[in-house]
């Protein structure tokens, strides 16, 4: 749903003009841009990533440091976790010293992670904890959080562009350059604010449906075991008044 609205109003342009009518489709007016080559609204402007956000890559500790990872509660993300769109949960941690020994950096709740190579090179996952990240993975930190969704969803659409621009012989590789220069649209202040206002609500619900359905889960995990070499039973009611 987030996807097909950011299409309507980012793609087609036809986001709510003044009049709450499509902006493109009613002769909203369309500029062309040179930096991207292309028509844009008129009022629209164009920023680079390394402009609106900070951005830094993670690390990976020493395998061979026990230290480093047992008993370790600092969620670690590999960049195959990106396959998901949102991730709400890891398998994965590290220790402090894991952290402070390594390159690795916690990246805040609601940061954009974007694969730099691998296979998931060129997927972007919003990751809704606090986390580190292995040094495949780049991560986005805007300094505008009303752009949240929409640069998320931006950069999602630019999978194809990114494998294009991707280097190396055994595997493909985005650079963290690549990133920072990314061109980013920016539309009117007043749009990205209405945008957010309707897609946050979204995200916030799926976010939280994403963690119920990881818990209930884990319970389901730990009772069927136990259901099914009797340990616990379960006793239904079947009595009517």
């Amino acid at each position: 749903m987030a996807k097909q609205l950011y299409d309507y109003w980012f793609v087609q342009f036809d986001f709510p003009n003044e009049e709450g009518k499509p902006y493109k489709s009613s002769g909203g007016k369309m500029v062309w841009n040179g930096k991207l080559n292309r028509e844009m609204p008129e009022g629209w402007g164009v920023e680079k990533i390394k402009d609106i956000a900070n951005t830094y890559s993670g690390g990976t500790p020493k395998s061979t440091e026990m230290e480093y990872y047992e008993n370790g509660n600092i969620p670690w993300i590999n960049s195959g976790e990106l396959n998901k769109p949102i991730i709400t949960n890891t398998s994965n941690f590290i220790t402090q010293s894991g952290l402070d020994n390594s390159s690795a950096k916690l990246y805040p709740s609601n940061a954009i992670l974007i694969a730099l190579y691998g296979a998931t090179a060129g997927k972007v996952s919003l990751l809704s904890f606090e986390a580190c990240s292995n040094q495949a993975i780049c991560g986005i930190i805007l300094n505008d959080s009303v752009m949240l969704d929409y640069t998320r969803l931006y950069l999602s659409s630019l999978y194809e562009h990114f494998i294009t621009l991707s280097t190396g012989s055994a595997r493909d590789n985005i650079s963290q350059d690549t990133v920072k220069n990314t061109n980013v649209i920016m539309p009117q202040k007043e749009v990205l604010v209405s945008f957010n206002q309707i897609i946050r609500k979204t995200t916030e619900m799926l976010v939280k449906n994403l963690v119920e359905i990881t818990s209930l889960t884990k319970q389901r995990d730990e009772l069927l075991p136990l259901l099914m070499n009797g340990q616990v039973s379960v006793n239904y009611d079947l009595s009517h008044d």
